[in-house]
């Protein structure tokens, strides 16, 4: 009885669903775009026979998975990709991916998990594998795709805040979805956690977070060569940019320290404008093409996809959404790039990583909101060409990852054939 239950749930929300969506277009007006993708309807036409149904919730898992999708997309060159994303940002970064090889790879959004939404969606894709990423657990896609194909949790993690939620709230209703996936869980703690919502031992392999590949951006343009040394606050949300620009006024302006500031929502920049100005800043947009001209700017990044071409132009990083409960975000691509970054105590979406970083000199787990000026400046002193050797070791222990991936993708693949 719970999956009916979930399903008319969902149908009993679609209403509020469809209104939230319309009230965010007031800020970004690609909300209201292609909204009966959603529901199946009007979805593009396939681009192959041999298609791999491949979810990525948003930009990051996007950016996380382009590297993978490129792989096997020169490996198998009968494989199309249908690639699917829940936000316009994702969808962005995909469609621009898209344009390198469209007569292989189609992009859509998901539609929302109904059974008759997901039949639907299914039998226009006919997906020979069905691929979701870290922790997009969706029962009635899972349910409805393995009647036809294999399907995949890859990079799959599951926190232990995560874990007691569901254990408590759904686990009757994962477990039949659960006892079909196949899994590569990003730790051993990850696999055991799953394996306790119901996977089998025997579905679980373990590969490290395939956020450990490096994947390189181009430099952002209109951007000098040289400048002055320059911190940045990533992917922040409300709750934090206070603190931030705080440590900034107090502290470091004075150390020569330009401050640029990556909201997790771009849409945000009115917002963060007003607050840049109320701490005596003056606010410069990155999609106005501007860039630092006094020692008062802040550069507010409100544009899509550019945050890692920013991070090799800094020096230090502060990684967002763990200042507050959030959870944090992926402080990896700060490290590739050469950056020294800090967080706060809410990383648990990312809790293996921080438990490596904060044993590395590169990176700093901060004590509380008064100290991240402090914490900035310590990383900043750093003798630089000794931080990046440490950082160079540290990545190249992950250098297998990739193939990994692939392998494990491959194997799904050679099911369904």
């Amino acid at each position: 009885m719970i999956r009916p239950l979930y399903t008319l749930l969902l149908y009993i929300a679609l209403p509020f669903v469809l209104i939230r969506l319309l009230w965010k277009s007031h800020s970004n007006a690609d909300y209201r775009r292609r909204i009966s993708e959603r529901f199946a309807r009007h979805l593009p036409a396939r681009s192959g026979e041999f298609t791999v149904l491949f979810h990525t919730v948003s930009v990051g898992e996007f950016l996380a998975a382009k590297p993978l999708l490129n792989a096997l997309l020169a490996k198998h060159p009968s494989l199309a990709l249908w690639i699917t994303c829940t936000t316009p940002t994702g969808s962005a970064q995909i469609q621009a991916f898209q344009q390198t090889q469209p007569e292989r790879i189609t992009h859509s959004y998901l539609p929302y998990d109904t059974p008759a939404f997901m039949r639907r969606f299914l039998h226009h894709v006919r997906p020979k594998a069905v691929i979701l990423m870290e922790t997009e657990i969706w029962p009635n896609l899972i349910l409805a795709a393995n009647h036809s194909c294999p399907v995949l949790l890859i990079n799959a993690r599951l926190s232990a805040r995560s874990l007691r939620g569901y254990y408590r709230f759904a686990k009757a209703l994962l477990a039949r979805p659960l006892s079909q996936l196949y899994v590569n869980a990003q730790t051993e703690q990850d696999a055991r956690r799953l394996q306790t919502l119901g996977v089998p031992k025997a579905h679980i392999t373990i590969t490290a977070n395939l956020k450990y590949q490096l994947n390189p951006q181009p430099r952002p343009e209109n951007i000098p060569e040289a400048g002055p040394p320059i911190w940045i606050a990533a992917s922040t949300h409300p709750g934090e940019e206070q603190a931030i620009l705080t440590a900034q006024r107090d502290q470091l302006s004075e150390a020569g320290l330009r401050l640029i500031i990556a909201p997790r929502h771009p849409e945000r920049r009115a917002e963060l404008c007003k607050l840049v100005s109320q701490h005596g800043f003056t606010p410069r947009l990155r999609s106005q093409n501007a860039w630092f001209q006094g020692a008062k700017d802040v550069l507010i990044l409100d544009t899509l996809g550019e945050l890692a071409g920013f991070f090799p132009l800094t020096q230090v990083a502060f990684i967002g959404g763990s200042l507050i409960p959030r959870g944090g975000h992926n402080p990896l691509e700060a490290v590739h790039a050469g950056c020294r970054v800090c967080f706060g105590s809410s990383m648990y979406n990312f809790q293996a990583i921080r438990d490596e970083l904060v044993e590395q000199p590169f990176a700093r787990e901060i004590d509380s909101v008064g100290s991240l000026g402090t914490t900035i400046l310590s990383l900043y002193h750093q003798d630089g060409a000794d931080t990046k050797a440490k950082q160079q070791r540290y990545i190249e222990r992950h250098q297998q990852i990739l193939e990994q991936h692939l392998a494990f993708i491959e194997s799904a693949i050679m099911m369904s054939t």
